[in-house]
């Protein structure tokens, strides 16, 4: 009985002390306050998985107070007790700041004010350079001190590197000349600029990038492609760096992860399901021959889909082969074959004509846009492999002109043709931010009354407040999808082709269901994925600039 005495002294000491059951309430209730009110909401406003943390945040809640309440000490157990009840919320804050941009972090300080966080970020901005770069041969690059005047380059050029990596920019594009250099991003497909330099400091973020990426520095009339990393302390790129010259002074490119950029699965191209069996015919054996055209305009997702469209085929019981300008991405299983333009002893379509040689059954002409290349890739026929060549082209009527201006003989250029496939780039709509409507005028847009359609929205509300919205920093706006038009090359499409009738072509497309640009855009409009206003940004036509009056001659 004696060996109980400490249980009981301590248990009526605990029954008869007033003060002890306050400190456990006062625990529990800070605890519900700060899960309730400030974790409940923060973590639905960043999309936080919210059930499985409220998950741990009883267990350990009601772990913390049995070992308050029941400890064999209440000195003991009450410390024990909330550092188990406050565990979760110690390892939440933790994530959460890894997650989060670093001005929205929470701190030690618990400083909340935005602006507060701002100065302090700008001021230590100007005093630190935080980027790091790693050059092509896989060497630290040295930052000056700060007492070098090389110091401030490195700190230009983050000024324009950092903003584009926060912004999910795909590139950054330097323009060079005697009035200044120009440094703009693209951010799902929109180009922005950053900021403007005198030309002095301009050519030398020019040297300092070109050295870094392994180039002639006294080389500045051909172009040059180098490589370089670049980090931050929440994250890090590989960079592509293309230089070349222009009439008034020098382009410098910087492509983020460029190799990534461009490697998507097919299914995740954004082709329809009835669009994607049309492609998915040229996959059986008996089926692969002929000429696959696909187009876009520059800069619209071309390679993409390209090198997508060989993904489907199986390149270890097949002879897969691509030609191309320049690889921008490795595909496993595929020979790559590049053409070097410097070598004046091949040039491109004897490169294609060799690989033709060679008994492939799959070919990728990435840039076959030429009139020779056309030929060769024609004159292989329904016989030959299957060809998927890329053209830039705004829609598929000009991609078809194109190739039967190419070829010379409607006939020729007719013969080999599969399908054709036109592509565009939409912004998709940021899903924590578009705001959903009911059009006023549904019939406009050959929509069923009450179909509700989806904007940008940008804001969100933070508790009494409206703010950029965090996930796509207010743009409204959060990567691309695209949309596609494939026309499939039945008979007696092929018959109006060889006739020279082109829209006819086109009309027999549409009779067999073809879903055009427009049709497939309005698909996504309705899904939710991107809205009207970036259809009609894509889609529109775009102004002509008026032509200038003719100069009066012979006064």
């Amino acid at each position: 009985m004696t060996d109980f005495l400490p249980i009981l002294s301590d248990s009526a000491v605990f029954l008869l002390s007033p003060w002890k059951p306050l400190l456990i309430w006062g625990a529990t209730v800070w605890w519900a306050w700060l899960v309730a009110t400030k974790i409940q909401k923060d973590a639905r406003y960043y999309q936080f998985s919210i059930e499985k943390w409220n998950i741990a945040f009883l267990l350990c809640a009601f772990a913390g107070l049995g070992l308050m309440i029941f400890g064999w000490m209440f000195y003991i157990g009450w410390p024990l007790g909330i550092l188990v009840m406050f565990a979760p919320v110690l390892v939440y804050w933790k994530k959460r700041n890894a997650t989060v941009p670093a001005e929205n972090r929470y701190t030690i300080s618990l400083t909340r004010d935005p602006e507060k966080r701002q100065q302090k970020a700008a001021m230590k901005a100007m005093r630190d350079i935080t980027l790091k770069y790693i050059a092509s041969d896989n060497e630290p690059v040295a930052v000056p001190g700060e007492e070098d005047p090389a110091r401030i380059i490195f700190q230009t050029l983050e000024a324009v590197l950092e903003p584009a990596m926060e912004q999910r920019a795909s590139r950054v594009d330097l323009g060079l000349s005697s009035g200044g250099c120009i440094a703009s991003m693209t951010v799902d497909t929109v180009r922005t600029k950053i900021d403007t330099f005198d030309t002095e400091t301009g050519a030398k973020i020019f040297n300092l990038i070109r050295q870094m990426s392994g180039m002639d520095l006294k080389e500045s009339r051909r172009q040059q492609i180098g490589e370089f990393r670049v980090s931050s302390p929440t994250m890090q790129h590989g960079v592509t760096a293309t230089s070349s010259a222009i009439p008034k002074g020098q382009l410098l490119r910087l492509d983020f992860d460029k190799s990534q950029q461009v490697r998507l699965p097919f299914d995740g191209l954004g082709l329809l399901d009835q669009q994607r069996q049309i492609l998915d015919a040229f996959v059986d054996l008996d089926n692969r021959n002929g000429l696959v055209l696909i187009s876009a305009p520059a800069g619209q997702g071309l390679t993409t889909t390209g090198y997508a469209l060989m993904s489907t085929h199986d390149s270890y019981t097949s002879n897969i082969r691509s030609l191309e300008r320049r690889v921008e991405a490795e595909l496993e299983g595929t020979v790559q074959q590049v053409w070097d333009p410097s070598d004046p002893e091949v040039d491109y379509p004897r490169m294609l004509q060799s690989m033709l040689r060679r008994d492939p059954d799959v070919i990728f002409i990435a840039g076959g846009d030429d009139a020779e290349t056309a030929k060769i890739a024609a004159a292989s026929g329904m016989d030959g492999p299957l060809l998927y060549l890329a053209m830039n082209a705004s829609s598929n009527s000009e991609c078809l002109t194109k190739w039967l201006q190419y070829i010379g003989d409607t006939s020729q250029a007719a013969q080999p043709l599969r399908a054709i496939v036109n592509q565009r780039l939409l912004r998709r709509l940021c899903d924590n931010c578009k705001v959903g409507y009911v059009p006023a005028d549904t019939s406009r847009l050959r929509l069923p009354e009450g179909t509700e359609l989806y904007r940008a929205g940008g804001q969100v509300q933070d508790r009494n407040k409206v703010i950029d919205c965090p996930v796509c920093r207010g743009g409204g706006y959060l990567g691309t999808t695209a949309i596609f038009e494939v026309v499939p090359i039945s008979e007696e499409s092929r018959m109006a082709i060889i006739k020279g009738d082109l829209k006819g072509a086109m009309t027999i497309a549409r009779r067999e269901k073809m879903v055009t640009l427009q049709e497939a855009a309005m698909r996504k409009a309705v899904s939710g994925e991107t809205s009207i206003e970036e259809i009609g940004r894509v889609l529109s036509p775009k102004k002509k600039a008026a032509k200038p009056a003719p100069s009066q001659q012979g006064a």
